[in-house]
């Protein structure tokens, strides 16, 4: 079993480190039990360099001799991407509200598309009626009332796609005030399910 690592300061490591755990990582000569050591040193090594270098080794042909990689990655994530400061965890909890505001967005869209389907379906019906209305077939009041329909649910369209524009602009700000550099481009689906305490 390999022997668990505590979380590694990634200050203490330097480009020929991080070149001599990839040239290891990637070598045929490289015993298990070692490539089993540097994947453990990558999911609690906090870097860009560290969490790549595991993601690559995922994809390898020896990628089967480490059956935890699957953890190790997971894990790496989490410590690359848990705030380590009170400026980090400022723009952590940003990433948050961008996720909760990229999930409203989303609610507020599907209500824009139900409210068009809504007022291209009205749409047709209220040409049809204008046409009977026209020939005399039937009284103008249901022109009217689609007339009245259309124009309300139009107002109502109007009103989520002002909300949807609101919510887009307060996100693209919020993401503009994020200062930690490996949040700055950061996929929201990565934190899900990382939580603040």
């Amino acid at each position: 079993m390999t022997e668990h690592k505590d979380i590694q300061n990634p200050e203490n490591y330097k480009p020929e480190d991080y070149a001599e755990l990839e040239r290891k990582l990637f070598s045929p000569l490289t015993a298990s039990s070692e490539l089993k050591d540097i994947c453990m040193t990558l999911a609690h090594l906090p870097s860009k360099e560290a969490q790549e270098m595991l993601r690559i080794f995922g994809e390898s042909e020896r990628a089967d001799e480490v059956e935890w990689l699957e953890c190790a990655v997971d894990e790496g994530q989490f410590h690359y991407i848990s705030p380590q400061n009170e400026e980090e965890r400022r723009d952590f909890l940003a990433l948050k509200v961008m996720q909760e505001l990229e999930n409203e967005i989303v609610d507020l869209e599907v209500k824009h598309d139900g409210l068009r389907l809504e007022f291209e379906k009205k749409d047709i019906e209220h040409e049809a009626v204008k046409i009977l209305v026209e020939k005399g077939e039937i009284g103008p009041e249901l022109d009217s009332a689609l007339h009245a329909c259309k124009i309300h649910t139009q107002t109502k369209m109007k009103d989520v796609a002002d909300q949807i524009s609101v919510k887009e602009k307060i996100f693209r700000q919020i993401k503009k005030s994020i200062s930690t550099e490996r949040y700055k481009n950061i996929n929201l689906m990565d934190i899900r399910n990382i939580h603040m305490d």
